[in-house]
């Protein structure tokens, strides 16, 4: 919500005023990670978006398919989407697209027939040596950006956060809001 979205006076809602939780309590917004996180990862796909659109057709869930082959972390279309953090349903709409982009086709995956084996086109690799070296700077350009101590702890900083994610333990710990 921007600045100015709220309504004062009479026709106000009845909850908290801006910058005032339902609880009172004054808060910022900015210091909530979650949403500090979100921010982030808004701004880099913007700035990754345009870096893709300086060569072409390519998507941002197709440049990610893309690379996960061409580096060779797998081909298996379970691994993929989860290296490059698609959801199911549209990684399925992306792989389709590409085929019919011709970026990439598919094969049934010898070992596991739930999955699909990606292989990339000659236009894919044509794709990724346009694109790689410029996604490497920016990736330089990023890093750069951080001062040596915080290159060092960005990484495990990230592992730890994605780790802590994955679980809900901590509401067990949480009084019953009943007593």
């Amino acid at each position: 919500m921007r600045d100015d979205d709220h309504t004062d006076g009479p026709d106000a809602d009845k909850g908290a005023a801006p910058g005032e939780g339902l609880d009172g309590a004054s808060f910022d917004l900015s210091l909530l990670l979650p949403f500090q996180i979100t921010q982030l990862s808004a701004r880099l796909a913007a700035q990754a978006r345009a870096i893709l659109a300086r060569h072409g057709e390519l998507s941002l869930p197709q440049w990610r398919i893309i690379r996960v082959v061409a580096v060779g972390l797998s081909n298996r279309s379970t691994a993929i989407r989860k290296s490059a953090g698609i959801d199911k349903s549209q990684f399925s709409r992306t792989v389709n697209a590409m085929v019919d982009s011709g970026y990439v086709t598919l094969a049934p995956c010898s070992e596991d027939q739930r999955q699909f084996e990606i292989h990339l086109t000659d236009k894919a690799i044509a794709a990724h040596a346009r694109l790689a070296p410029e996604l490497a700077a920016r990736q330089r350009h990023l890093l750069n950006a951080l001062t040596p101590d915080q290159r060092e702890m960005i990484f495990p900083a990230i592992h730890a956060l994605a780790r802590a994610a994955e679980t809900i333990d901590f509401l067990d710990n949480l009084p019953d809001p009943k007593d």
